[in-house]
């Protein structure tokens, strides 16, 4: 497999990362703790790293997997979809219902990490201790109400797993008497770095895990852009992406809707970054191809 050097990475991050328009270009492959399952990390996802850009789920969440790896919790610290933590949170019981988990065995886990999005314009950390009994909502902003919103949040998990037990049979953390708890940390000092924050929190929690963090990372403007850059380069460096017999476009070997016993597939590189795109994922037929020197859109000036 061909990953990409550290100088590849730095390249990436200056030309496409913050200088080229959104493209819809893989950049980075990245497993989750799930085997088998990935984020597709697309250029345009990779963008909302840059300064005063407010941060897509798919990219925290890729983060969040990242940490979990490299502090190897995988098997300890259940990294909870950010979309479920909100429908648990703040969905109707109905809603809820179709977040049940039931693959999931938490007993097997000492914690939960996740956010959630608040009012569609806001990221929150949510982190649940199993051995400590606590649940914490922890907001990058100044807010004087995180203590009620971590009850709340203990009281929506216990009714969850409550849910969980009616629903489907599943007892694991059912006997837990959650409480609040609530984490000293930094706060955002702008209006974009939310999900930055909340990415820092969840670094902080993972490599001290099972005890509490001293949060104490700083949030100027300046100390953002640069952990902006590093969350860029963890992103990139972790991808399993090979350039070399994965597609640009879709991350596969074999174009979407692929029969399984069709052996020919249509290809065509880059003349510039030499990535492979299937030619149907680009929507090219024959003329298209006979076009001589090809650039892909990320490469295309």
């Amino acid at each position: 497999m061909l990953r990409m050097t550290h100088r590849e990475v730095k390249w990436m991050l200056h030309q496409s990362l913050w200088k080229k328009k959104d493209t819809e270009v893989v950049v980075s492959v990245v497993p989750t703790q799930i085997r088998g399952n990935s984020f597709t990390i697309r250029h345009s996802d990779m963008r909302t790293l840059r300064p005063h850009q407010w941060l897509t789920g798919e990219i925290i969440e890729c983060l969040f997997h990242i940490h979990a790896h490299k502090c190897e919790l995988g098997t300890r610290i259940y990294i909870l979809n950010h979309y479920s933590a909100g429908v648990i949170l703040f969905g109707k019981r109905e809603e809820v219902m179709k977040h049940t988990l039931s693959k999931i065995h938490f007993d097997s886990y000492g914690a939960i990490v996740s956010f959630v999005h608040v009012d569609g314009v806001h990221w929150t950390f949510l982190y649940i201790n199993a051995e400590e009994s606590t649940v914490y909502l922890a907001d990058p902003a100044r807010n004087s109400a995180e203590q009620a919103e971590s009850d709340n949040a203990a009281n929506k998990f216990s009714d969850y797993f409550k849910m969980r037990r009616t629903c489907c049979s599943k007892t694991d953390w059912v006997d837990i008497k959650w409480k609040r708890g609530v984490m000293k940390h930094p706060v955002q000092q702008d209006g974009n770095s939310c999900g930055v924050v909340v990415c820092m929190m969840a670094k902080e929690v993972m490599e001290v895990f099972p005890k509490t963090p001293t949060m104490a990372f700083g949030t100027t403007k300046k100390e953002m852009a640069h952990q902006r850059k590093v969350l860029a380069m963890e992103i990139l460096t972790a991808s399993v992406f090979d350039k070399e017999v994965n597609c640009a476009m879709c991350a596969g070997i074999k174009p979407p809707g692929s029969m399984p016993h069709h052996t020919h597939t249509d290809w065509i590189q880059c003349d510039s970054c030499f990535r492979w795109c299937h030619t149907q994922c680009l929507h090219m037929d024959q003329k298209s191809l006979e076009v001589g020197d090809w650039v892909c859109s990320l490469c295309d000036k």
